[in-house]
């Protein structure tokens, strides 16, 4: 994009001055002044030349800058938030079951976010709770309250696989989804339920990592994630996470409605109906300790 410079475009820029323009959402666009003429590069232009690993690294690095990881929290800005889901498991053979979960999030704490996930029904798991302290770098720490024998236990990583409470969802699914965590890499331009999508793979860097690589379709536009497809260490498709019913809140925070994930090598599918999405609700550290594992109510 070419705009004449005029003489306030070139007090603000020289030609070895970069300055920024708002562009949709948060990207600031990069611009310079070239023979007088103020020059400004979309992300799309700074992107089409780069190698596949750097190009995959930004469009990750982008959509993770402006809606944060998935699973109910993120969206960087905000102190804390809560949300409710109702989680649907459907066996192969059309069996359900259904877990009423709350979620709490913490953001920006001193070393990195802080989940709390408290299960409300069925009645056999009621007050069963599980903390996430996400590290910037290192691994996260997961612990687990059984209020049946009042214990806390630690998830080890190279568990992080198991299934949450009977779901196709694992431990690892709703760990940190950090940037760093993740080595990345552009595949192609494509098309999923009519949106154009960047299709990044994510290669985890946790050797107890369940998954080779994830499969994250991103939408061209929006930079909203609409599905990862998730390979097993064999590079067979093991699981399918959909999004949908994307809605916006405070104006500024997007979430799904829903989200389906089918395991593929067991014919099972979990879905998630989101609900009562609130920000800033006052949370602080202390509702984030171990100690906060025995009080959920």
């Amino acid at each position: 994009m070419r705009i004449e410079a005029g003489l306030f475009g070139v007090l603000l820029l020289t030609t070895t001055q970069i300055a920024y323009s708002a562009d949709t959402d948060s990207y600031q666009r990069k611009c310079e002044v070239v023979d007088g003429v103020v020059v400004c590069k979309s992300l799309a232009d700074e992107l089409a030349n780069l190698p596949p690993a750097e190009k995959g690294t930004r469009l990750y690095s982008e959509a993770d800058k402006r809606h944060g990881p998935l699973m109910g929290y993120g969206s960087p800005g905000y102190g804390d938030s809560q949300s409710k889901f109702v989680a649907t498991v459907t066996e192969a053979d059309g069996t359900r079951k259904t877990r009423e979960i709350r979620l709490k999030y913490l953001e920006n704490s001193p070393d990195g976010n802080k989940r709390l996930i408290i299960l409300d029904k069925p009645k056999d798991l009621k007050r069963h709770a599980m903390l996430t302290i996400s590290h910037k770098n290192g691994t996260d720490e997961q612990w687990v309250y059984d209020p049946e024998n009042n214990q806390i236990k630690r998830i080890l990583s190279n568990n992080a696989y198991t299934p949450f409470y009977g779901t196709d969802i694992s431990f690892e699914d709703i760990s940190s989804q950090d940037v760093k965590k993740y080595d990345y890499r552009y595949e192609k331009d494509a098309t999923y339920e009519g949106n154009l999508c960047y299709v990044v793979n994510r290669f985890p860097k946790d050797r107890y990592s369940g998954y080779q690589r994830l499969e994250t379709w991103i939408d061209k536009s929006t930079y909203l994630v609409h599905k990862i497809d998730y390979y097993d260490h064999d590079g067979n498709l093991l699981k399918t996470l959909m999004l949908d019913d994307y809605q916006r809140y405070n104006e500024k925070y997007w979430r799904a409605g829903e989200m389906l994930m089918r395991n593929h090598q067991t014919g099972r599918s979990t879905q998630l109906v989101w609900s009562e999405y609130r920000f800033d609700t006052g949370l602080t550290e202390a509702d984030f300790s171990l100690n906060s594992l025995k009080n959920v109510n």
